[in-house]
């Protein structure tokens, strides 16, 4: 079973950081779909129901970013 997630995400500059980000998320085993907007400073994630949030915060702290759970 798949679930949504969203993140807000800081220290975000340009376009290229949300593709950077993307791809760590992408990275993590189980994630379907991550999708990051510079312009609300949000990440919204697809993934696995076994794939955490401390993964997931994880993967875009290793890409040099904070993101805190949302929903």
């Amino acid at each position: 079973m798949m679930r949504k997630v969203t993140f807000t995400v800081t220290g975000m500059h340009c376009a290229a950081c949300g593709l950077l980000i993307d791809d760590f998320l992408l990275d993590v085993e189980g994630v379907a779909s991550a999708c990051t907007d510079l312009r609300t400073a949000r990440t919204i994630v697809h993934a696995d129901a076994d794939v955490t949030d401390a993964d997931l915060i994880a993967a875009i702290a290793e890409a040099g970013y904070q993101a805190t759970h949302i929903c």
